[in-house]
C-alpha cells in the first residue's frame, strides 16, 4: 500500500524519545535521520501528507501531522520546522480542526501538542476562538470526553472511541510533565498576542460546505496581501478567489513584478495566482523562466508548475524543463524533488505539457530526461513517464527499452502506492510488441506485484501473458509457483482474495496450455 505519515510521525518520535532515555544503536539514529529527513521537506511548503507526497495545501493541518511534526521537531532542537508546524497547528481551528480523513479523532488529539510549542499566547488564542467551547460542549456530566467526531451525519471510522486521553493531553500542558506536554523547554520563539492573533485569522474563511465564500468577499488589494503570506494555504485560496472574479483586470503586471520580490512567499505566491489564471498569465513566461534558475528548490518548482498551467504560449520552456530533469539526484536534492515535481508538471498524463503530444520535441533532450526520470525514488513520479509509451512510436521506443526494462524489474523505493503503473505500463508494452522478456517478467509480476489491489490487476496481468499465447507455456512453472504463494504463503491479505487471484491464474494457465499461437517474438537484446 504505501508508507503513511499518521503513524510514521509519532512512530518516529518514539524512537527519539528511547534516544533520549538512553538508547544506542546506529539501527535507531539512522532511521531517525531517514524519516526526518523526508518531513523536513514540507517545511514552508504545506501540511505534511497523507504518505510521501506533495504538500497538503488545503487546510493548515491534516490529521493532526502538523501537530505530531511540531512536538517532533522541537525534541531534536529544529526549530524552524517546529515553528512552522506549530504555526500551521495554530491556524487549524473551527471547521478546518473538525474535519479529517476517516475522522477528526487526530486532527483533534494533536492539536494543542501543535499549538503550545508557540507559547501561552498562542494557546491562549486558540482557546478562545475554538478549543474552549468545543472542550467544553465535548465533556459529559461524568467529566469524560466521548469522541465528538466530525459534522457529518454518518458516524466516522472512530465513532466508538474514548476521546477522555486526547483532551486531558491538552488539558495537561500546562503542568509540563512529560516530554509530550513540555517537559523540556522549547526553543521556538514564543508568540506574542498579536501574533498569535494574527495567525489565527489566517485560518479563518473555510468550511467544508461552503470553501470559497469568505475570499470571495475580499478585494482585490487584500487578496493581493494574502498572496505575500507566510502560510501557503492562504496564498492558494488568495490565489484561486483572484482567478474566480469575473469582470476584473487580474493585474498580470502587477503578479509578474512579484517574481522579482525578495520575499519568496511574494513569489510562491504569484506563481500560484499566474498558474489558476492559466493562458490569461502568458506575459509572465519570461519571467518565469528567470526564475527556473533561482537558488531556491521550490521556486523552481512552482515556476515549471506554473508554466505547464499556462500552456502553449510557455512551450518554449521546454528546453530548460527536459534539462533540469536529466541532472537528476544532486546534494542539494539527494532525493531528485525538483526531478519528481517536474516530471509530473511534464509528462503527467493530465496536464503535462507532454502529457498529451511529444510534436517538435528535441528527441535528445527527451531521452535523457525520461532515462533519468524512470530512475526517479518516487513510484509516483515514474508512472508519468507512461505517457510517452503511447506517444512514440517502437522504432523510437528501442533506444529507451533497456531503460523501461529497468522501470519493470526495479520498483521505485518509495511511492509504493502508486509504483504498479509504470511497472505495468512497461509489461503492457512489451506485449504490445511481443518482446520476448515480457513473458518471465509479467510472469514474476503475478507474484510479486505490490498486494493493494492485486486481486483486480491480476486480471490485467494474466491477460498480458495470454497475449503471447504459447510462448507462455515456458513461463507456466513461475505461475504454478505464484498459485502456491496465493495458497499457503501470502501474509496480511485476505485469504479469500489470496484464493481468488489462485484461481485467476491457474484459469490463465488452462488457456495458455490449449493455445496454438505463436507470435513472433523480438528481444531486447536483438534490438540493441
Amino acid at each position: 500500500y504505501g508508507m503513511m505519515n499518521a503513524p510514521g510521525v509519532p512512530l518516529t518520535t518514539s524512537l527519539v524519545l528511547a534516544r533520549k532515555a538512553g538508547i544506542k544503536a546506529p539501527e535507531l539514529d539512522l532511521a531517525i535521520e531517514r524519516s526526518v529527513k523526508l518531513l523536513r521537506f514540507y517545511v514552508g511548503k504545506g501540511s505534511i501528507p497523507y504518505g510521501d507526497h506533495a504538500p497538503w495545501i488545503e487546510n493548515h493541518d491534516d490529521n493532526g501531522k502538523n501537530g505530531m511534526a511540531a512536538v517532533l521537531f522541537n525534541l531534536l532542537d529544529h526549530t524552524d520546522g517546529a515553528e512552522y508546524f506549530s504555526r500551521m497547528s495554530l491556524a487549524c481551528h473551527g471547521a478546518e480542526r473538525d474535519t479529517g480523513h476517516t475522522g477528526n479523532f487526530w486532527n483533534m488529539t494533536w492539536a494543542m501538542p501543535g499549538v503550545v510549542q508557540s507559547g501561552p499566547n498562542a494557546t491562549g488564542a486558540w482557546m478562545k476562538e475554538f478549543g474552549a467551547w468545543y472542550f467544553d460542549l465535548a465533556r459529559r456530566w461524568d467529566g469524560s470526553f466521548p469522541h465528538q467526531g466530525p459534522p457529518t451525519m454518518r458516524g466516522d471510522a472512530t465513532r466508538n472511541w474514548d476521546g477522555t486521553g486526547a483532551y486531558l493531553l491538552a488539558y495537561a500542558m500546562p503542568l509540563k510533565k512529560i516530554m509530550l506536554t513540555g517537559k523540556e523547554p522549547t526553543s521556538v520563539p514564543q508568540l506574542s498576542a498579536a501574533e498569535a492573533q494574527s495567525i489565527i485569522i489566517d485560518g479563518r474563511g473555510w468550511s467544508n460546505n461552503n470553501r470559497h465564500a469568505a475570499y470571495d468577499q475580499l478585494d482585490v488589494g487584500h487578496l493581493f496581501e494574502c498572496l505575500a503570506s507566510w502560510s501557503p494555504v492562504v496564498r492558494e485560496r488568495a490565489a484561486m478567489a483572484l482567478a474566480r472574479r469575473k469582470g476584473i483586470d487580474p493585474q498580470v503586471p502587477t503578479l509578474v513584478g512579484m517574481l522579482e520580490l525578495p520575499n519568496i512567499e511574494a513569489r510562491y505566491g504569484a506563481c500560484r495566482a499566474l498558474a489558476q489564471l492559466r493562458g490569461r498569465a502568458a506575459p509572465a513566461v519570461p519571467a518565469l523562466r528567470k526564475n527556473l534558475k533561482h537558488k531556491d528548490l521550490w521556486m523552481r518548482v512552482h515556476a515549471a508548475q506554473t508554466l505547464a498551467a499556462i500552456g502553449d504560449e510557455a512551450m518554449v520552456a521546454l528546453p530548460e524543463l527536459l534539462t533540469m530533469v536529466a541532472k537528476g539526484p544532486s546534494e542539494e536534492d539527494p532525493r531528485a524533488m525538483e526531478q519528481r515535481y517536474l516530471s509530473f508538471t511534464l509528462f503527467n498524463s493530465r496536464g503535462g505539457m507532454l502529457g498529451r503530444s511529444l510534436k517538435g520535441v528535441d528527441r535528445d533532450l527527451l531521452y535523457k530526461a525520461i532515462r533519468a526520470g524512470l530512475k526517479n525514488e518516487d513510484g509516483r513520479a515514474r508512472g508519468s513517464y507512461s505517457s510517452i509509451y503511447h506517444q512514440l512510436s517502437f522504432e523510437e521506443l528501442k533506444p529507451l527499452l533497456p531503460d523501461i526494462y529497468r522501470a519493470i524489474v526495479e520498483p521505485a523505493p518509495s511511492g509504493i502506492m502508486f509504483a504498479d503503473q509504470i511497472r505495468t505500463a512497461g509489461l503492457e508494452l512489451f506485449a504490445k510488441h511481443h518482446i520476448s522478456e515480457g513473458i518471465e517478467l509479467t510472469a514474476d509480476y503475478a507474484k510479486n506485484m505490490k498486494p493493494h489491489a492485486s486481486e483486480n490487476r491480476i486480471v490485467t496481468v494474466v491477460n498480458l501473458l495470454k497475449s503471447y499465447g504459447a510462448h507462455s507455456q515456458r513461463a507456466i512453472p513461475l505461475l504454478e509457483d505464484a498459485i502456491h504463494y496465493f495458497e499457503n504463503e501470502e501474509k496480511d491479505f485476505p485469504k479469500r482474495l489470496s484464493l481468488q487471484k489462485a484461481q485467476t491464474v491457474r484459469d490463465a494457465i488452462k488457456e495458455i496450455k490449449a493455445s496454438n499461437k505463436r507470435p513472433e517474438l523480438i528481444s531486447i537484446k536483438a534490438l540493441l
